[in-house]
């Protein structure tokens, strides 16, 4: 999904927040706010507008849409649509810098199956984008808590149960991590 379909990618992620489902009522142009805050944040509500970003997404198969005889639109984000919303995110994700070092190094080792070298090789490039130090090919050292992180991204790629977490208080040379990492 392009920048092109930013508002549509909006609502996707906004479908996905709400666990998939979102009753909408179009008779009444009062949207539940929560769900659609960024999408209507900064400019008029477009009924016309919104409705196209809606039937995109219905085209793609990315929502199902079903309307009510009272007016409520139920949708639904379909698996294709969750797959878009987690790409999203994983492509967005980061990983929050505390202030102060809680004194344990996470390590994480992994020994990704060649049959699923694309994505043993995604996870390599994604660490490092978040800042990983590489002690080796398949191991990598970070600071900070990053379990959430990692869980994500393993099960992303399919790859979960062939990554270990490790959290360690100290080991030979980190004297220098330190200095890397600047903590």
């Amino acid at each position: 999904m392009n920048t092109k379909h930013s508002q549509s990618k909006k609502i996707l992620q906004h479908l996905g927040v709400a666990g998939g489902i979102a009753v909408l009522s179009l008779v009444n142009p009062l949207l539940p706010y929560a769900l659609l805050k960024r999408y209507l944040r900064k400019k008029r509500f477009q009924r016309h507008k919104f409705l196209q970003d809606i039937r995109r997404l219905q085209h793609r198969q990315l929502i199902d849409m079903d309307v009510a005889i009272d007016g409520m639109v139920h949708m639904r984000l379909r698996a294709k649509g969750k797959e878009v919303v987690l790409k999203y995110n994983i492509e967005h994700l980061s990983i929050e810098m505390p202030k102060r070092w809680d004194g344990v190094w996470r390590l994480v080792m992994f020994d990704i199956p060649s049959s699923k070298n694309k994505a043993r090789d995604a996870l390599r490039m994604k660490l490092k984008e978040l800042g990983f130090y590489q002690l080796q090919k398949s191991v990598f050292l970070f600071p900070f808590a990053c379990e959430k992180e990692i869980d994500a991204l393993g099960v992303f790629w399919n790859v979960r149960d062939h990554i270990v977490l490790m959290r360690v208080s100290g080991f030979e040379g980190e004297e220098k991590l330190k200095h890397h990492f600047k903590i």
